[in-house]
């Protein structure tokens, strides 16, 4: 079959575009390095059925897929046999803090090995993003990002990172600064007054800036949506919003921050109290207005379930620097047994609340919190947030969505690009087993293929073993 009669069969909308393309790669696809993958099956979330196909990569996106038998006049192609394996867009992790004190060094390569093609960094030092945003700034190397500002706060900041709007008017200067400074969100934190957070939310929406982030715990999920904001981490307050009286102590504690409140034993007591004809109003609320939400349960579960083994001894630990594994097992002899059991029944009933969101239609998306949060492994613990899903009732299916082609929905990504089709990026992850199966089966990853670029198993094991990754680089302390 010569180049111009290839048949292209992902779309009928899409036929006389890719075959277009066909007749032009005739002549371009010999030119440079190409990656052939063929006879592999596909797993795009976004489709029903799925057909094993030949892939051709080439510049970075999907060039063309192909009939298994088809016939490629390709040269200088690298082939890999997908005979056997599935493949699926690579993965976003939608809350990391990767891009301070030096974290990327050791962060990057367990995101590649992970099959962790996109971040979401949602918040750093200023001068450590600005740094790391300008050209040749990071690892060129490393994942596709989408930048958070530094989190913008009350006076003084729940986090060091943290920048302080303590007037309107500075928050609206510090909206100004993100936009100018190219971060693709403003990130706003716990202790932001109404009238500030009103006014960053307002001055956004002048400047054509998303706002993200937590829901300052003096406003509400119902201000956010009111005010436009983009996304909701962490379930700020979406839980405390369905229990009659909890918002009025959370806006009393104004210099609490939103971890302590889960720990404090108040939440924890008033669970019963929960309503869930509020929450089900609450739940269409963000339905309508399309705000994404980012439990980031794996960072809840590492900070509360000490006494789950599969946690606190899992062989991932393994892969993160001695420095960090030793400020876990501090964190584990330290922590205090009634903030435990307060946060692990918060825990239980914010999965439950994914499982309801979920069922309501609300936009979740898959997020970690990886930093050096305790028991939070870069990219592991991305496939323990996606298990947790199906735990609080997602099909395998639906939960990777959350962290594919959902993903790129929420990022901006143009719709035909999105997944596995022809002109999306060439992000993809190989696996030797089927994730619609069984969830723990996307961590069955053989390659990787970042950019166009392909990386075996052995080729990722390998770096994850590298003294210098673990030894040279020790990452500082917890926030």
């Amino acid at each position: 079959m010569s180049c111009s009669e290839r048949s292209v069969h992902r779309s009928a909308t899409l036929f006389s575009f890719l075959l277009l393309f066909g007749l032009l790669a005739c002549v371009d696809l010999a030119k440079a390095q190409t990656l052939v993958i063929r006879n592999v099956a596909l797993v795009d979330p976004d489709e029903l059925a799925s057909e094993r196909s030949t892939l051709v990569l080439r510049d970075g996106v999907i060039a063309a897929i192909e009939n298994p038998g088809a016939r490629l006049s390709i040269t200088s192609a690298r082939e890999i046999d997908g005979n056997a394996l599935f493949a699926m867009p690579g993965l976003m992790d939608a809350h990391v803090h990767a891009h301070r004190d030096g974290r990327e060094a050791w962060h990057y390569p367990l995101y590649l090995a992970f099959g962790v093609t996109r971040l979401r960094d949602a918040g750093s030092h200023l001068g450590s993003a600005l740094a790391a945003r300008r050209p040749g700034g990071r690892d060129p190397s490393g994942p596709t990002v989408r930048w958070g500002s530094p989190p913008l706060d009350g006076a003084p900041p729940v986090l060091s990172f943290g920048l302080a709007a303590e007037t309107a008017a500075a928050g609206r200067e510090l909206v100004r600064m993100s936009k100018r400074e190219g971060f693709d969100f403003v990130k706003v934190y716990d202790r932001l007054s109404p009238e500030a957070y009103r006014a960053i939310l307002d001055e956004a929406k002048h400047q054509g800036i998303a706002v993200e982030g937590h829901v300052p715990l003096a406003s509400s999920p119902i201000d956010a949506m009111t005010g436009g904001q983009h996304a909701i981490d962490h379930l700020t307050l979406v839980l405390e919003s369905c229990i009659p009286g909890a918002l009025e102590w959370t806006h009393a504690d104004t210099g609490a921050d939103s971890m302590a409140l889960l720990t404090d034993g108040r939440l924890a007591a008033a669970l019963e109290r929960y309503d869930v004809s509020a929450c089900d109003a609450l739940f269409q609320r963000f339905v309508n207005a399309g705000t994404w939400h980012i439990p980031t349960l794996v960072q809840l579960r590492g900070a509360f379930a000490l006494d789950d083994p599969t946690v606190t001894d899992s062989a991932d630990i393994r892969l993160v620097p001695e420095a960090v594994q030793q400020e876990w097992a501090d964190y584990r002899r330290e922590a205090k047994a009634d903030e435990l059991r307060a946060g692990m029944a918060v825990y239980a009933r914010q999965l439950r609340l994914v499982g309801d969101m979920h069922r309501a239609g609300v936009r979740l998306l898959a997020g970690t919190d990886a930093s050096t949060e305790p028991f939070v492994v870069p990219g592991a613990a991305l496939h323990d947030e996606l298990a947790l899903f199906v735990r609080a009732g997602m099909t395998p299916l639906q939960a990777l969505r959350t962290a594919t082609t959902d993903a790129a929905r929420y990022a901006g990504d143009e719709p035909e690009h999105i997944g596995l089709r022809v002109g999306a990026p060439a992000n993809i992850v190989l696996l030797s087993a089927d994730p619609r199966l069984d969830i723990r089966n996307t961590r069955s990853i053989a390659w990787v293929v970042q950019r166009g670029e392909a990386h075996s198993h052995e080729e990722l094991s390998a770096r994850l073993q590298s003294p210098s990754m673990v030894d040279e680089r020790s990452p500082p302390s917890l926030d």
